[in-house]
């Protein structure tokens, strides 16, 4: 009788812990929650975002009353979302499933709010707080192993080792959650099959469209790039890799296009950062755009959206030689700028992004303000837009060193519209425009931009 009992334990016990995650789950959710009194938030506006890959997508505001909020019912799809209070840097991440429960209760008990919550009876919040603690000192460990003066074999092992080490741990809490979606998505941070380049991706389900609310396509297609492209030994590593990838993820138009535009904005930006200025970036945008988002790469089997084709487009319009979009805001006097019209009134026009908290652009525009101070009645003009997000730090380092040139700021950091629509990504940053609008020049520096600007006067 004993041993029938343990038996009966056992199966009990293994059919509780071999649930599987079902994929593509939508539903109704509510989500509301509250500040507990020594946060000292009382009122205020929780944004809800939506994430997908690297980048979020503003779906809904609620005001805080009384320490109290609470969104509309909607239908959300599986994955991770955000909440940010008041503004975009004081946020939390965070899981909605449908299927684990049709509402969620956020308790907050610090006005910094990813420093103190809390979300009761949900598993798939209980695994993103446990992995994000250990992603974090994870990542704190392998900046100082980059900025210690070991060896690159051993920095590149220790940091491996870490990796694992995370990975290890994603493992662990997916076998002690079993059936979640974010213990699914931790197990999968690395390839079962990693050594073999033709069956990198074959444990990810690309038919789960839920798997674009997550970091595991940016996360597994950049470390296929890393590890089969063998560029620059093999000049189309890059794009046999793009082939690759988009055969597999033909199978879902959602999944298709989340990698067309995952692919396509890593290239960009990390032209926009190679100091080498290496053209193979660029060529690889247009390999995307040309062949999958307004060509054929994939036959019948994807038709981007219109969405996708206008935000390839934003890509193209920043080449050399093509008009980007115009802006139309009030500079720190309170003057309207334009830039068409700026551009069609000089030869030349500077479009500079900075910031005052940045080190680089500290360091560098100083020198070049004095530089703009005495050739200003030349044929080019700046505009300046900055990245701050603090008005009195933005205005104290424009009057401190005589940047008289154009200064404008929307103080929403990296999501301000004009930041956006140039894909700006680290500063300085800067495009040089002709009087017609059209991109002529993209310097790397300050140097750089003297140069083109005295030897085409």
């Amino acid at each position: 009788m004993q041993n029938f009992l343990r038996l009966f334990v056992f199966v009990i016990f293994f059919q509780a812990n071999s649930q599987e995650y079902t994929k593509n789950i939508k539903g109704d959710v509510i989500i509301n929650g509250s500040f507990q009194s020594n946060s000292k938030a009382k009122s205020g506006t929780m944004f809800l975002y939506e994430i997908k890959g690297n980048d979020d997508y503003l779906l809904d505001s609620a005001r805080v009353q009384s320490a109290k909020f609470s969104f509309s019912k909607r239908e959300y799809q599986t994955g991770l979302y955000r909440l940010s209070f008041n503004n975009a840097t004081n946020s939390v991440d965070f899981v909605i499933n449908p299927a684990e429960s049709n509402q969620l209760s956020l308790d907050f008990t610090n006005y910094r709010i990813k420093k103190g919550y809390s979300i009761p009876s949900s598993n798939e919040n209980e695994i993103k707080k446990l992995y994000t603690i250990k992603e974090e000192s994870v990542n704190q460990q392998i900046k100082l192993i980059r900025k210690s003066k070991k060896s690159r074999d051993e920095k590149l092992a220790e940091m491996k080792s870490l990796q694992n080490e995370l990975f290890e741990y994603g493992l662990s809490l997916d076998a002690k959650y079993p059936g979640t979606y974010f213990g699914m998505i931790v197990s999968k941070m690395q390839s079962s099959n990693p050594y073999a380049s033709h069956l990198y991706f074959n444990d990810i389900d690309f038919t789960d469209e839920c798997i674009v609310r997550s970091p595991l396509l940016p996360s597994r297609i950049q470390t296929y790039f890393q590890t089969y492209s063998n560029w620059p030994n093999n000049k189309y590593g890059f794009h046999d890799a793009i082939d690759v990838i988009m055969e597999y993820a033909k199978v879902n138009d959602e999944v298709a296009e989340f990698c067309m535009y995952n692919m396509l904005d890593g290239f960009y930006n990390t032209g926009q950062t190679d100091k080498k200025n290496n053209p193979i970036w660029g060529e690889l945008c247009n390999y995307i755009m040309d062949e999958y988002i307004f060509g054929e790469g994939c036959g019948d089997d994807v038709d981007p959206s219109d969405l996708l084709k206008e935000r390839a487009s934003q890509f193209k319009n920043l080449q050399i030689g093509n008009v980007p979009p115009n802006f139309n805001i009030l500079d720190i006097n309170g003057k309207r700028v334009d830039l068409q019209k700026t551009c069609q009134n000089n030869k030349y026009t500077v479009l500079m992004f900075w910031a005052s908290h940045c080190q680089h652009c500290m360091a560098e525009l100083p020198g070049f303000s004095t530089w703009y101070n005495q050739n200003k009645n030349g044929n080019f003009e700046v505009i300046a837009v900055s990245l701050d997000g603090n008005q009195k730090n933005w205005e104290n380092a424009i009057n401190n060193n005589n940047f008289n040139w154009i200064n404008i700021c929307e103080f929403k950091v990296y999501k301000s519209p004009i930041c956006l629509d140039f894909k700006i990504k680290k500063t300085p940053t800067f495009f040089v425009f002709n009087d017609k609008m059209e991109i002529v020049s993209k310097p790397r520096s300050t140097h750089q931009l003297r140069s083109f600007l005295l030897s085409n006067k």
